[in-house]
């Protein structure tokens, strides 16, 4: 096989960020003095994994830019900027390192000063596009729909799996109609639980995920 041919699977830090400045650009904005992140639509719209990320992405173009320092931020500054308590940033910190959307700084000076956090750029688009996607699912109203009676599980993973096995499942499903099921059925989630979750799930192969417009739907494999 040629390199020619090869080359055409290389894609550079730049490519991913010039793709992502596109997606952010409704999202977030940079300061141009202080280089500090701003966030452009209502934070209350958002889960915290999302704020979380938004954050992240833009400490990274901000860095880049040359306005930053560092491209990472202290579970401390995410809890200001946010304006989230620390105890629900560490825990969804925890879970986005283990996704590898996140990548935590474990050793001082090099790179990102230690125990600060930074956005992986290689999967940021795909964070973008998440969030543009559920941000387009919540804003369409689901009427007239009829919910599969599934019984309360305790386990948002199981609740969802026996979801989408259902008949109903058969069709690919948002993450607002998923969510809007699971209340149905008497288990109630968090924005942030249901789309962390099913983002998580799609990564470990448990369920499929497809693309209809701007939003993200799920199906069992």
């Amino acid at each position: 096989m040629s390199k020619d041919v090869l080359n055409q699977l290389v894609v550079s830090e730049d490519d991913l960020l010039t793709e992502a400045v596109g997606k952010a650009k409704g999202l977030i904005a940079i300061e141009d003095k202080s280089g500090n992140v701003l966030v452009r639509v209502p934070k209350t719209s958002l889960p915290a994994r999302s704020l979380v990320h938004l954050y992240l992405i833009g400490t990274y173009f901000s860095h880049r830019m040359g306005k930053a320092e560092f491209a990472s931020m202290s579970p401390t500054s995410l809890s200001l900027a946010t304006g989230i308590d620390s105890d629900t940033i560490s825990a969804r910190l925890t879970e986005l390192v283990e996704s590898g959307s996140v990548r935590k700084a474990e050793k001082g000076p090099g790179k990102y000063p230690k125990g600060e956090y930074s956005i992986n750029p290689y999967v940021m688009n795909d964070i973008l596009d998440e969030i543009l996607s559920s941000r387009a699912s919540a804003s369409t109203p689901v009427q007239g729909e009829s919910y599969p009676d599934i019984g309360k599980h305790e386990n948002l993973t199981d609740g969802i799996i026996s979801l989408l096995q259902s008949t109903w499942g058969k069709k690919p499903r948002d993450w607002r109609e998923i969510q809007l099921a699971l209340r149905h059925n008497s288990m109630i989630f968090t924005d942030g639980s249901v789309t962390g979750t099913l983002t998580l799930m799609y990564q470990d192969h448990k369920l499929r995920r497809i693309k209809e417009g701007r939003a993200f739907k799920y199906l069992v494999p």
